[in-house]
């Protein structure tokens, strides 16, 4: 199998670390949902040393993102597990931080309330959850988001697509998650961050 290449992720990987790298900046374990090709795995592990990184993607993406895995001989990089992120069985385990990127346009509603309850679930106290990706705010903020959510809709999952901000921050509200950073990156795209507020029972 040929190693799979994205190359958005080539454009925002860096972005993405400049924006990620003053909160996840106490060492632990971190959770990645839909890692896809582990681009951004290897490159935020490379660069965040203190990190142990766990990827996780559907059973037919963990090949070529192991092939990444694999490759960079990181220590603090685990093989990617197998977790579909619209079931329940999530792993048992609790980490520090979780991350996903270009995840919660391309899913339902009803996924990502799926996702923020398990993330309220899997995350220890305190956590941080960083999810980056394009964020409506009252309606699209861009042309280009209008014809990515056209996209969306047509090509990929007629219940996919852009997700409006203050409902996502109200979700994750509701699952004692909360917002305490927002900052947008190049191509219409942010890096959100929520802070788990609950205590461990």
């Amino acid at each position: 199998m040929q190693k799979p290449v994205n190359q958005s992720c080539l454009r925002n990987q860096d972005p993405i670390f400049q924006a990620l790298k003053d909160f996840f900046n106490t060492s632990g374990s971190v959770l990645e949902l839909a890692c896809g090709t582990a681009q951004h795995a290897v490159y935020l592990a490379q660069r965040l040393p203190q990190l142990t990184w766990q990827p996780s993607d559907l059973l037919r993406t963990i090949e070529g993102a192991n092939q990444w895995i694999t490759e960079s001989k990181l220590d603090n990089l685990k093989p990617a597990i197998e977790l579909d992120i619209s079931k329940n069985n999530w792993p048992a385990e609790k980490y520090d931080y979780m991350y996903c990127a270009n995840l919660l346009h391309f899913v339902s509603d009803k996924d990502v309330g799926n996702i923020f309850k398990h993330i309220a679930l899997n995350l220890k106290s305190e956590g941080l959850f960083a999810v980056y990706g394009p964020f409506n705010q009252d309606g699209f903020t861009s042309e280009g988001n209008r014809s990515l959510n056209h996209w969306l809709l047509t090509e990929v999952d007629s219940k996919a697509g852009i997700k409006e901000l203050k409902d996502i921050v109200k979700l994750a509200r509701c699952h004692q998650l909360e917002l305490i950073n927002n900052e947008k990156l190049p191509a219409n795209n942010h890096l959100l961050v929520f802070k788990k507020l609950t205590s461990d029972l």
